[in-house]
């Protein structure tokens, strides 16, 4: 039988390596009987923290009362200042960390509504100057000012509750697959929705009201819908935030330089009232297409699984899915092997380069009985130059290197 050397040294796998050799698998034991959470907890979390916005807007309401800032205001203000502290609580305080490129993202994916707000204001501003009515009061930067925090304390209050609490903790138990994604901003769209009109009133209500309230959910919520893209995609909530304070300025600027009053009724009683509202809502419907055609395409684009910003891993679980069979030129797996299944869109290995084989591939006339690499070994790295020496019959002998040599 003809002598040659062994071209393997032994090595151990790491406790981070799923695969050492290529096509060779090599579990990791320590991590496989850790499940991983199911949401549950952070979701019914977020859920009981929303009747703690409605104390924080009582209290906001008798603040405000007490002070310049008006009921409206102080209300308002108390929920958003509730809002963000409990989705700190609940750890999503990388939800308000806006950054420049997801500032420019939301705004291309939102623009068309602030254009259809703005718009609206130049109608009802042609409206009032047609028809003599527009009367600025005399203190108009102070409402200005209160204009603006208003809406400023709206965006963060409602953006906080639905797309904060409401969305994530829904990500938290459905965001495993892209299904649940989407499956999670339409719940929360549609509670968004539903905020925007009085439930209460639906068993008395007629069927022109009805059908105003109805047109009213399906309007704000497509408004809702996009704006869950929007803090799927960025991973935050400020940016969201900021978009509904300008796009609800620039319909309410006009109410406060005039000192009117700030109830918003979005179901009229009369006939004629009624037909004009559900007008005005079925355009707003059609022109809010675009923005949900968008929302959509982002949201069967988007990295899955998608936990929210209030999910946190258990150390070391894993998902239970067989891992695959690393492709062609993967050897070695990523730091985190076992948090894989849950990363976004990644490869479960890092591509290396080829490792040196002991005999070219090509080379197929090797000497018979050339083993293959048993499991935990890898081949060594040979000198390509100077690897053959002729010995005294003529023969070609490969040369080790005293280093890399294995005593018999």
């Amino acid at each position: 039988m003809m002598d040659y050397q062994n071209p393997y040294q032994q090595q151990m796998p790491s406790a981070q390596q799923a695969y050492q050799i290529p096509q060779q698998y090599v579990p990791v034991q320590s991590q496989a009987a850790v499940k991983p959470k199911k949401g549950w907890g952070k979701l019914i979390a977020a859920l009981a923290c929303l009747p703690l916005l409605i104390v924080a807007e009582v209290a906001g309401l008798y603040l405000g009362d007490a002070t310049p800032l008006g009921e409206d205001v102080g209300a308002t203000l108390g929920g958003a200042l509730a809002a963000i502290v409990l989705c700190c609580v609940l750890g999503g305080v990388q939800l308000f960390n806006i950054t420049g490129s997801s500032w420019k993202w939301a705004w291309r994916a939102m623009w068309w509504s602030i254009a259809i707000s703005g718009a609206i204001a130049l109608i009802d501003l042609y409206d009032y100057i047609s028809t003599d009515s527009l009367v600025i009061v005399d203190d108009w930067p102070w409402q200005l000012f209160l204009s603006l925090l208003f809406c400023i304390a709206i965006g963060f209050f409602e953006e906080g509750m639905v797309r904060g609490l409401v969305l994530n903790g829904l990500l938290c138990r459905m965001g495993t697959t892209r299904k649940g994604i989407v499956w999670a901003c339409i719940i929360s769209s549609v509670f968004f929705g539903l905020l925007h009109v009085d439930i209460m009133r639906i068993g008395d209500a007629t069927a022109l009201e009805f059908a105003q309230g109805f047109l009213k959910v399906v309007q704000t919520g497509m408004y809702g819908f996009a704006l869950a893209a929007v803090m799927c995609k960025t991973g935050e909530i400020t940016s969201a935030a900021l978009l509904h304070c300008l796009d609800d300025w620039l319909l309410f600027i006009l109410t406060f330089i005039m000192g009117e009053s700030l109830v918003t009724e979005y179901v009229s009683s009369g006939a004629e009232e009624g037909m004009a509202t559900v007008a005005v809502y079925l355009v707003c419907i059609v022109l809010y297409i675009p923005l949900v055609i968008r929302a959509a395409h982002t949201l069967r684009t988007i990295d899955a699984p998608n936990r929210g910003a209030f999910f946190r891993e258990r150390e070391g679980a894993v998902s239970g899915q067989a891992a695959p069979l690393p492709p062609a030129g993967y050897g070695v797996a990523v730091q985190g092997y076992a948090h894989a299944p849950q990363m976004p869109q990644q490869q479960a290995y890092a591509q290396q380069a080829p490792v040196q084989q002991a005999y070219p591939p090509q080379a197929y006339a090797q000497p018979a009985g050339t083993p293959m690499p048993p499991a935990g070994f890898v081949p060594i790295q040979i000198p390509e130059a100077d690897t053959y020496r002729m010995d005294q019959s003529g023969a070609r002998r490969m040369q080790i290197p005293p280093d890399q040599r294995i005593p018999r």
